[in-house]
């Protein structure tokens, strides 16, 4: 069982990429959102929580092109929780979410502009050429766009 979850946030690194034995390209990366709370003495505390974001299809070859790390990215998505073992034996649990749907929220302040290729929007979200391109048939032939290679 999965659950459906918002998250607003920065990656954490620059989306790897992948395709799988069906031939979908898969972008994973990850997303860090910060909280922030004072105690009953009014220290403030801060604390980061990371998930695991898998995209498939033509979402996720839109995300490699334009995401890199310490973008801010809105996600709604699909979150399952998996059990693992670190190095040390010890039992951990990761927060893992596929991606649905996302929105640009513009990029982090400590990149150059330099080679750097971000979709030209009044607000942010999804061109509309990208946006219809996502909703496109799965079988279009991405083989000459110049997408990120595949690791």
């Amino acid at each position: 069982m999965s659950a459906k979850v918002t998250i607003i946030g920065n990656l954490g690194r620059d989306p790897e990429t992948r395709i799988n034995a069906n031939n979908t390209f898969i972008a994973s990366f990850s997303i860090a959102v910060n909280h922030q709370r004072k105690t009953a003495t009014g220290e403030q505390v801060k604390k980061t929580d990371w998930y695991n974001i898998t995209a498939t299809g033509k979402q996720a070859q839109v995300l490699a092109k334009y995401v890199h790390k310490g973008d801010p990215l809105y996600i709604e998505g699909k979150q399952t929780f998996n059990p693992w073992t670190d190095r040390e034996g010890n039992s951990r649990v990761s927060a893992d979410v596929l991606v649905q749907d996302f929105r640009f929220l513009g990029r982090s302040d400590n990149r150059s502009d330099e080679g750097r290729t971000e979709p030209e929007t009044s607000n942010n979200m999804i061109p509309d050429d990208i946006r219809e391109a996502l909703n496109a048939p799965d079988d279009l032939d991405f083989s000459g766009d110049n997408f990120p290679s595949v690791m």
